[in-house]
């Protein structure tokens, strides 16, 4: 057994602190999962993109409504744009400015549907293959991570 100089007492703790945090992630996972539920179901109807996968990309980007962005913006999706606190100084940014979390969702189903891709995939319920689609296109930096973290939070959330 390896264990890098620590005593029983140490990794116990350790232990349980990982496990706290894996808890309270999957916890916060739920909570932002039920929170936007009727919105992302709202939206699928409209849009034709899996409610799991607008509440999946919603979270990553966000950081589960707790990114200083989520906050500030109410952009729960990292989109770019235009933000009137520039001006004012109240919250510079490159990150575009919603008036509502519920306008965010709808700027990220109208980005997504106006891409070339989206007809191929639009009532595709595999929310692998938009994952991948999307990422591929640019939408996220690391788009082999990103697409990865996406599933896993999305998986854990959407099992029917």
């Amino acid at each position: 057994m390896i264990t890098l100089g620590l005593n029983k007492y140490t990794l116990r703790t350790l232990v349980i602190i990982f496990s706290l945090f894996a808890c309270f992630s999957l916890s916060a996972q739920t909570d932002y999962f039920r929170k936007y539920q009727a919105l992302a179901d709202s939206l699928e109807k409209e849009y034709s993109i899996p409610s799991c996968l607008i509440l999946g990309v919603g979270f990553v980007e966000s950081g589960g409504g707790t990114s200083k962005v989520a906050k500030n913006l109410n952009n729960h999706f990292g989109i770019v744009g235009k933000n009137p606190l520039n001006d004012s100084g109240k919250f510079k940014s490159r990150y575009k400015y919603y008036p509502s979390v519920t306008e965010s969702f709808v700027g990220f189903c109208r980005l997504i549907s106006s891409k070339k891709y989206y007809t191929e995939l639009k009532g595709e319920q595999n929310i692998e293959k938009w994952a991948t689609k999307i990422a591929s296109n640019g939408y996220a930096k690391d788009a082999v991570h990103w697409t990865a973290h996406l599933l896993k939070v999305s998986k854990s959330q959407c099992q029917k």
